[in-house]
Formats: C-alpha cells, structure tokens, sequence
C-alpha cells in the first residue's frame, strides 16, 4: 500500500520503467522484421535479374523456353527459409514480451499482497472475515491467472511443433 508520496513516485517510475521496456523490445523485433524483409525483397530481386540474364544469354527459342519455364515454376525453399525466420523472430518476440509481463505481474501480484497485509493490519476489528475473503479472491485470482498463462503457453508450443511439422513434411515432399 502506498504510505508515503516517495512510494507513489516509485510505483510510477516502475510503471514507466516496464511500459519502456515493452515498447524497446517490441521497436527491436519490428526493426528485425523490417531487416528480414529487405532481405527477402534484395535476395528476389537479385534472383530476378540473375533469371533475365540468363534468359537473354539463351542462344536459341528451345533454350529460352526451358529457361522461363524453370522461373515460372516456384521455389519453396526460399519461402519456406522466410517463414521460418519469421516464425523464430515472432516466437523470440513473444517469449521476451511474456517475461515481461510475467514480471509485471508478479509485481503487481506482491505489492497488491502488501496492501492487503496492510489493510488487513490496520482493519477494525469483527473485519477478520472480509479480509480473509480478499486474501482467498487474491489468491483464487493468482491461481486462475496461472493455469491460463499455462495452458496459453501449451497451445503456443503446440502451435510452433505443428508448424514445424508442416515445414519438414513440406521440403521432405521436396527431396523425394
């Protein structure tokens, strides 16, 4: 519980401190992304002007042919190299924000505790009973928060393995 104004500029520089601290990470992911993403615009480019010389290299209309008919087919190993790393960048992202908020929360959870300890100090008495019922809803609170964070990581994982089985079913086709 806040008792002192030094207590309340604290609570706010900590507030200031986490909220920049989730907006740092996430401009940083967002520039990796941006980073990402010029390479894969550079690399297709650079994939396109190598296709149209060699296809004005072509000596004869057979050659052409097979040429354009080679770059009209798609590559999904280019693709699939892409999704991958922006799969591990939105993964890493998600993961460095979570232990954020994980933080975040767990802060919150202690200094709320704190100022039901204090309430519960400083409380009439015959009140025993509405605290002990604040500290059961707190505690009922922290535990339901816990089991969704849980099952909300599980289905993550689940997610990232399914993707990651698509993506090896997917080139295993391609060497086959």
């Amino acid at each position: 519980m806040l008792k002192q104004p030094e207590d309340l500029l604290k609570l706010q520089s900590d507030m200031f401190s986490a909220s920049n601290a989730v907006v740092s990470k996430t401009i940083e992911h967002w520039e990796k992304l941006a980073e990402l993403n010029l390479k894969a615009a550079n690399d297709g480019f650079n994939q396109s002007a190598d296709q149209l010389k060699a296809l004005f290299a072509a000596k004869d209309p057979q050659e052409a042919a097979k040429l354009f008919a080679a770059m009209a087919k798609p590559s999904t190993e280019g693709f699939t190299a892409y999704a991958k790393d922006v799969v591990a960048l939105t993964n890493k992202a998600g993961a460095e924000l979570t232990a954020l908020a994980e933080k975040q929360i767990a802060d919150g959870n202690k200094q709320l505790q704190g100022a039901v300890e204090v309430l519960a100090k400083n409380a009439p008495a015959g009140s025993e009973g509405a605290v002990q019922m604040l500290r059961t809803s707190l505690s009922a609170a922290s535990a339901a928060y816990e089991q969704v964070f849980k099952v909300t990581k599980q289905l993550a994982e689940q997610a990232e393995q399914g993707l990651a089985a698509a993506t090896k079913a997917t080139t295993g086709k391609k060497g086959a």
